[in-house]
């Protein structure tokens, strides 16, 4: 059975000094699950040091404020909210807010089982401004995508992940996965997910995992933009269109999320979890 949660409903826990975790994923929540998925708020001034484990890595996207972190006794990067960084095998570090901020993290602890060459060439973090990247649009709606991980931008296929954003009125193509986790977090607006043909309403905050060979599929009904970002562990997987006609392409607008020309280009493709260079 799919799992829905709302961050509101999972308590914070203090996690360092004026850093507050709320844990939406882990083995305990989700049978299996090889995912930690953290909600973090830093106080103005608060801060903390984190390890990743030499067979792991970790994802992290600001949503609200700004961070600086780094290596110790190296030049710190600053990440404001639509930034994301990705945290290599073993990396150790320090991250600190002096205005406060809101971070979602997805670790995977032992992502070199899910791609066993995840260690070779990565030795620093990667940080992505998402307005700069290609926005795609959908062949056969309005919603638009950018990438937030793949291999292209990662150089590992243990994760990939997109931000997607569903106009008022659109619904997507009933389709399920195999081969992966995956799940939705809601950034903003509101709808109706399907799961299995059933319907649930779904908000800004809420968690949505789904097992393989669930069929889903979401509906903006409300009057304002919804938009969510989603993650499939490994990143390489099927999936499986309940009608292949209705099979989801996306191709390239040409422009970033500021209007303007993107920092790379990334050429149409199907929805199918295949691991494109360009991608």
């Amino acid at each position: 059975m799919p799992v829905i949660l709302n961050q509101d409903d999972v308590p914070a826990e203090v996690f360092s000094d004026g850093v507050r975790r709320q844990r939406l994923i882990d083995s305990n929540r989700i049978k299996n699950s090889v995912c930690l998925f953290d909600r973090l708020t830093v106080e103005p001034g608060g801060g903390l040091a984190f390890c990743i484990p030499r067979s792991g890595v970790a994802w992290g996207q600001v949503l609200q404020g700004k961070v600086t972190f780094g290596k110790k006794g190296q030049d710190s990067h600053s990440l404001s909210a639509s930034s994301v960084a990705f945290f290599p095998p073993g990396f150790e570090g320090s991250m600190h807010s002096s205005s406060g901020a809101v971070l979602i993290i997805l670790s995977i602890p032992d992502a070199v089982r899910l791609d066993p060459l995840i260690s070779q060439g990565m030795c620093d973090v990667c940080c992505i401004d998402l307005n700069a990247e290609p926005v795609l649009e959908s062949e056969h709606d309005d919603r638009t995508r950018i990438y937030v991980a793949t291999r292209k931008l990662f150089g590992t296929t243990a994760l990939s992940g997109e931000l997607v954003t569903f106009p008022s009125g659109v619904t997507s193509s009933n389709h399920h996965h195999k081969g992966a986790e995956h799940f939705q977090y809601i950034l903003q607006g509101k709808g109706i997910v399907y799961l299995d043909e059933q319907p649930t309403r779904i908000r800004e905050g809420d968690l949505i995992y789904k097992y393989d060979l669930e069929r889903h599929y979401c509906e903006n009904d409300g009057d304002k933009e919804m938009a969510f970002v989603e993650f499939f562990v490994p990143g390489e997987f099927e999936t499986v269109w309940v009608n292949p006609e209705q099979r989801c392409a996306w191709s390239p607008t040409g422009r970033n999320a500021r209007g303007e020309a993107p920092t790379r280009n990334i050429a149409t493709h199907t929805s199918d979890g295949t691991v494109y260079d360009d991608v």
